[in-house]
């Protein structure tokens, strides 16, 4: 009796799949489009000394921290900004993007090799107004009242020089700062007003899974938005398999028409690589903005998260399989 009914739920479940319609790339964006959203991060990062200080920055280049000071509000006002896609997966607006466009990241190791520069310089500093304050001190013989000064403020530099002095680098702690918000497909933006406020609802900590979560501050979707499904299967796709993506490559500089509005782009392509359960390769055209696009098949169920591309091409590009999609949600 169990193997019948077994048999039974096989059939129907192949019945309804078979019974699915499949569209092409206009039903698909006419579809779903509603559904896709462009991300827009500022962000600036904090660093956290041994002993609790605390120093801002907004991005790193050449070894050397942008933007570095001991004022926040100085560092929030000149944030960096980045772009990328996203894509509503419930009706409470949560939406899908990638780990990198919801709370990008610097290299510990450089921002703590800078820190260590950081520190002897600051060393040599302290070395040096240590110096100046005991020649001051000799200068002032004959002047008590200056040289007990000077012998105070000696004693101050020395005791910060030894604290600087036993500081380890390598335990300061690095965090990102964001301020999240997304702009709706087809959307006409004219001032940061009109953008949506959204917070971070979860991040991967598998450095392999470049996923995260985020949803709208609010929890309110205009009516009629698509909601994305992911595909029932968590079945390898088949090679050549024909796959379609809605994102914003470049972000809004494409994606801004010259009536104003915000209009995202489909891409299409096949499979070209049999995934090895952390990725699927295929050959659909993709850019910077574009991370954290859905991968959708033929009946625009999702098959994959767009995370990278290949160096020095635009026309191979790898997404986050399905069955990796689904624990990440399944955790969160």
């Amino acid at each position: 009796m169990k193997k019948t009914y077994i048999l039974i739920t096989l059939v129907l479940a192949a019945m309804l799949s078979s019974c699915k319609k499949s569209m092409t790339s206009d039903e698909i964006n006419d579809l779903a489009s509603s559904g896709v959203v462009l991300i827009i991060n500022q962000f600036y990062y904090s660093v956290t000394l041994p002993g609790g200080s605390e120093f801002y920055f907004n991005g790193i280049s050449n070894g050397e921290l942008v933007g570095f000071t001991g004022d926040e509000e100085e560092a929030e006002k000149n944030s960096s900004m980045s772009m990328g896609t996203g894509f509503f997966i419930s009706d409470d607006g949560l939406i899908m993007t990638n780990r990198h466009v919801a709370k990008p990241q610097v290299n510990d190791s450089d921002v703590k090799a800078f820190l260590r520069d950081f520190k002897r310089a600051i060393k040599k500093s302290y070395d040096e107004k240590i110096s100046e304050i005991a020649s001051a001190y000799y200068s002032y013989e004959g002047d008590p009242e200056m040289q007990q000064r000077c012998y105070a403020l000696y004693n101050e530099y020395q005791k910060t020089r030894e604290n600087i002095d036993d500081m380890d680098m390598n335990e300061a702690s690095i965090n990102t700062h964001t301020q999240l918000a997304i702009v709706y497909n087809g959307s006409h933006i004219t001032k940061e007003e009109d953008l949506v406020e959204c917070i971070t609802v979860a991040v991967s900590d598998d450095e392999d899974v470049d996923l995260a979560l985020i949803q709208l501050k609010k929890k309110e979707m205009p009516e009629g938005t698509y909601v994305f499904h992911l595909r029932e299967s968590d079945d390898d796709l088949s090679m050549d398999q024909k796959l379609f993506m809605i994102g914003y490559n470049r972000g809004i500089q494409i994606a801004k028409t010259s009536e104003g509005d915000i209009q995202s782009q489909m891409y299409t392509g096949n499979v070209t690589q049999k995934g090895d359960g952390d990725k699927i390769l295929y050959s659909i055209p993709a850019q910077h903005g574009s991370s954290g696009s859905p991968v959708v098949d033929e009946h625009c169920e999702v098959v994959a998260v767009n995370f990278a591309g290949l160096d020095d091409t635009q026309s191979f590009n790898y997404g986050i399989p399905l069955k990796k999609v689904r624990e990440f949600l399944e955790e969160n």
